[in-house]
């Protein structure tokens, strides 16, 4: 079954209109978990304190799963996180 994995990244949408020949909705899920964890380890945080980076899978009888990664920095001492 074909697999179409759109990213969001904040407002911003990506469709994918190629998507992934995959055997099943396991093999899909763990393709938007791995995806979602290289777009986090490459982008997070990008400029601020927050992100969130989602990545909705659909095929062409709809809409199937969303796996999601919400970043959020707070800081409770008072100190800035970014001075040592």
């Amino acid at each position: 079954m074909i697999y179409f994995f759109d990213v969001r990244d904040g407002d911003d949408l990506s469709h994918d209109d190629t998507g992934i020949d995959l055997p099943d909705p396991a093999a899909a899920r763990l393709q938007a978990t791995l995806a979602l964890t290289e777009m986090a380890r490459d982008d997070l945080p990008s400029n601020g304190d927050e992100r969130k980076l989602s990545i909705h899978v659909r095929t062409a009888e709809g809409p199937q799963f969303d796996v999601s990664l919400d970043y959020e920095l707070q800081v409770t001492s008072g100190q800035n996180p970014d001075q040592d």
